[in-house]
């Protein structure tokens, strides 16, 4: 049953990255990003081609890469940047298929980055690698801001589904890669997700041997401004668990928003050809400028 399942997540991830590369909302013929400025309508693998690529990590199965996707601003002032990384339960998942998020938030001026990470149909790795993984590509961000041109102090982790538990991971404590320079923080200055896994429901088992990584376990005051979305027929990470997630936040004095996304299941509001898209991803974009990320 757990292979079918992995199967199930495999297919699932290549479905969303297939729709997103073959339905593009205009022709893929750009040559660089500095006259798109509507990037996020590009496909995921068009994306990846022209952005910025950048080595974070190097480890035992695969160099990791940061695609840095730069907004039309040459001020030349630091920028907020937004770090995605995607679903695929752990398990599946490229940087393909969520990269037209950052792409849509690199259109609102911060610098859109995807994060490739270790999973297992890849690399044969366990969630431990994904969270050590998502912490590297926050800390390396955050040590080379400068030469990156963008504000330390403005760093947004963000992910979709397993993607969204790493994103909510980066400000937990623990699940640093051994030898990293840990007087820099991995800790986001905000927290965007979408129907992501939050510690109950998808993961059982994961959680209950490592809670610690477990997000609804260690809502406390001092969380970052977190922004989440959720189908409120997900049957993957239900939405019940997203309310409550929500609710535990407010209650500790964080601020936190969840969007509900009425009648959907589990990938509420992506790929880009998804109706939800939009006005979840508006409705994200104006939260950031009311926390001060965006002018």
């Amino acid at each position: 049953m757990k292979h079918l399942f992995y199967i199930f997540l495999i297919v699932i991830s290549g479905t969303l990255s297939a729709r997103n590369l073959f339905s593009p909302a205009k022709p893929d013929s750009a040559t660089s990003l500095s006259s798109v400025k509507e990037s996020y309508k590009l496909s995921g693998h068009h994306l990846a081609a022209l952005a910025e690529k950048v080595l974070y990590k190097k480890t035992p199965q695969e160099d990791l890469y940061l695609y840095i996707l730069r907004p039309q601003d040459n001020s030349g002032k630091a920028l907020p940047a937004i770090v995605y990384f995607t679903g695929g339960g752990w398990v599946a998942g490229d940087v393909y298929g969520q990269i037209p998020n950052p792409a849509w938030f690199r259109d609102h001026g911060i610098i859109g980055i995807e994060a490739d990470y270790r999973v297992k149909s890849r690399h044969g790795t366990t969630p431990i690698e994904c969270i050590q993984d998502a912490r590297s590509a926050i800390r390396y961000v955050r040590a080379h801001a400068k030469e990156l041109g963008i504000d330390p102090n403005k760093i947004i982790a963000a992910g979709g589904s397993a993607g969204g538990h790493l994103a909510a991971c980066t400000f937990l404590d623990g699940g640093d890669t051994q030898g990293e320079d840990l007087k820099i923080s991995s800790k986001p200055n905000a927290i965007l997700m979408h129907n992501p896994v939050l510690g109950e429901g998808f993961g059982k088992e994961f959680f209950d041997a490592h809670p610690e990584f477990s997000p609804i376990l260690h809502v406390k005051k001092g969380w970052p401004p977190t922004i989440l979305s959720n189908g409120t027929a997900d049957k993957t990470t239900p939405f019940q668990y997203a309310e409550k997630f929500t609710r535990l936040m407010k209650e500790a004095g964080n601020v936190c928003e969840l969007i509900p996304v009425k009648d959907a299941d589990h990938s509420c509001d992506w790929p880009v050809s998804n109706p939800n898209f939009l006005p979840t991803m508006q409705r994200m974009t104006d939260f950031l400028k009311e926390q001060k990320f965006i002018k």
